[in-house]
């Protein structure tokens, strides 16, 4: 892929294009290539096997970093531009992000697990042995609370209270807030407490989940943990990491949670970005209306 990005590059080149554009475009080209190559193929990239979904990761990845939307929509631009390149030269025969439109994150419907898919994704971990136990825990957790993978990662021992139930959030723009965490989320993680020393190898960290290696589990190390049992039921759909998250917001919604309440649970500044997960439930809220009101779609004999 990098001939690729250097050919495209010398091609934007002999366009005169301004400098500051090629650097943009060979940034933006170039931070998704190494996505994909840490996250996909670990090597050399397969550049026909490229599809949407790795794209929409990258997209969704960033936004959890904290780019904002004029950002993703110059990367976005960058990189169609260079696969609308490689197919108008003959180097593809398919453009996989065609069809990708300019994200708009808020007003985007969420892509979330039913909680029978929900109940067996946290089921797959083997429980017998010591990374599956870490693993049932990160996921546990990460469904209990709804938290960013910025925030898991963060998390630290001390942010964990299980007399009170609740954990302590680090969120976007340095924000804390403190989220209720069940009490099948706080099981698993005495569980993975119990061992977490073993996974320590004689190092010092506060950080609650570690990799074999005993150091604190990043972002994106964490991102592909989780990834790894959602790709087990994906069929057809566009599953992420983020996902869970959408998961946890559309089950409230879905039992009886108010939106204020959940924007409060998930860190949202506006209640704009919590709506998205109104059109999730919206199947649930049009039963529950057909059966109570008296002008629902019911059968009545006139």
């Amino acid at each position: 892929m990098k001939k690729q990005i250097k050919k495209f590059i010398n091609h934007l080149e002999s366009k005169n294009m301004s400098v500051h554009t090629i650097r943009a475009y060979k940034i933006d080209i170039g931070q998704f290539a190494k996505f994909i190559e840490k996250f996909f193929y670990k090597g050399n990239i397969e550049i026909e096997k490229i599809n949407k979904i790795m794209f929409r990761d990258f997209l969704q990845h960033l936004s959890e970093k904290g780019d904002k939307n004029r950002t993703l929509a110059r990367k976005v631009i960058s990189i169609k531009s260079f696969f609308t390149y490689l197919l108008n030269n003959d180097m593809i025969e398919n453009n996989p992000i065609l069809g990708v439109d300019i994200p708009k994150f808020g007003k985007h419907t969420a892509t979330f697990l039913s909680e029978k898919e929900m109940k067996f994704v946290l089921s797959i971990p083997d429980d017998d042995t010591k990374f599956g136990i870490r693993n049932r825990a990160i996921l546990e957790v990460l469904y209990s609370t709804g938290v960013r993978i910025s925030e898991l990662a963060g998390l630290k021992l001390e942010d964990v209270s299980f007399k009170e139930e609740l954990i302590k959030v680090f969120g976007k723009r340095k924000k804390t807030r403190i989220v209720p965490i069940g009490k099948i989320a706080l099981k698993y993680l005495k569980d993975y407490l119990k061992i977490r020393h073993i996974f320590l190898k004689n190092k010092k960290t506060d950080r609650l989940f570690l990799s074999k290696n005993g150091n604190p589990l990043s972002a994106d190390e964490l991102r592909y943990i989780i990834d790894k049992y959602l790709k087990i039921i994906e069929k057809s759909q566009n599953y992420s990491p983020h996902t869970v998250r959408h998961s946890f917001a559309t089950h409230l919604l879905d039992r009886g949670a108010d939106l204020r309440s959940v924007q409060e649970l998930l860190g949202h500044t506006n209640l704009s970005s919590t709506e998205i997960y109104t059109h999730t439930s919206m199947k649930k809220l049009k039963e529950i209306y057909n059966q109570a009101h008296p002008h629902g779609d019911k059968k009545e004999d006139f």
